[in-house]
């Protein structure tokens, strides 16, 4: 056996016996306050009620065509109190700050009848909305071990904060950027054309590991908003220079999103003095 196939072997039993060791450790936290700091990415979820454009057209084909979550991409940030009525249910409080990003593109082709040339034009559309983001969970532990997969669900109220454009274009209607040809408009404010408040219903998952002064996990959570996010008294007033420019409105929509963050916190109650863990034996 190689050297390095011994040195993997032996990182992979320590690292085993001492989640072993750590499982012989319950956690109790009732009547504990923490407080979390969490931070990820997200991925929207564009759901379009009803359609809007400059130029009028029967074909479908010249309807908006959004890409697909994974290339809606945003990120979030935020701070979280949690409050333990049980060792099992606790409530979290949070306040964030989070920007939804959303896709699609268009394209268009003319014919100059007198030169007898034609001219293509294909857009993408890169929207981002940031919000002030108050979330309000109940959590639900399922073991008392120190690894703790949990579920979680309640509501969120999202403040928007501002809202920006941008269109990549090229001469290429081929469904995607043509390399040497993309060229870049401008990055300009949209924040009129968005509404300024949104809510819904959230829901999720994770997983916790708890030490005497720190927890650390992993969760993802899928929001669903209740409201429409374009502002229609705005849609087509051209602040931006989209609309005369690159023959572009914004459809109506609402916008779901599935955000996976990474935390990590801390007991404001003194973690070691508490006695948040004890051997499993003793648990009551």
């Amino acid at each position: 056996m190689s050297i390095d196939k011994k040195v993997i072997i032996i990182l992979l039993v320590s690292f085993f016996s001492q989640f072993s060791f750590g499982q012989k450790y319950s956690v109790h936290k009732k009547r504990m306050s923490y407080l979390a700091f969490n931070a990820g990415f997200n991925f929207s979820f564009p759901k379009v009620s009803d359609r809007y454009s400059v130029l009028n057209s029967l074909e479908e084909n010249y309807e908006k065509k959004y890409d697909k979550a994974g290339k809606n991409t945003g990120a979030q940030f935020g701070i979280r109190y949690s409050y333990n009525f049980t060792n099992s249910i606790a409530l979290n409080l949070g306040f964030g700050y989070q920007s939804l990003g959303f896709k699609y593109f268009t394209d268009y082709s003319w014919n100059d009848t007198i030169n007898n040339q034609d001219f293509n034009r294909e857009m993408h559309h890169l929207q981002k909305i940031s919000y002030f983001s108050f979330p309000m969970m109940v959590r639900w532990d399922m073991s008392n071990r120190q690894l703790i997969p949990y579920l979680q669900g309640g509501v969120f109220m999202d403040f928007r904060h501002q809202a920006k454009k941008e269109i990549h274009y090229d001469n290429t209607i081929d469904g995607k950027e043509t390399k040497n040809e993309v060229s870049s408009s401008e990055i300009k404010s949209i924040t009129d054309q968005t509404r300024k408040f949104n809510m819904g219903l959230m829901a999720g998952a994770g997983i916790s590991y708890y030490t005497k002064h720190f927890t650390f996990g992993v969760e993802g959570n899928f929001r669903y908003g209740f409201f429409k996010i374009v502002n229609d008294e705005n849609r087509y007033s051209d602040l931006t220079g989209f609309a005369l420019q690159y023959l572009d409105v914004l459809d109506q929509l609402k916008l779901s999103n599935l955000n996976i963050q990474f935390t990590v916190s801390i007991p404001i109650n003194h973690s070691v003095t508490m006695n948040i863990l004890r051997r499993s034996k003793y648990y009551k």
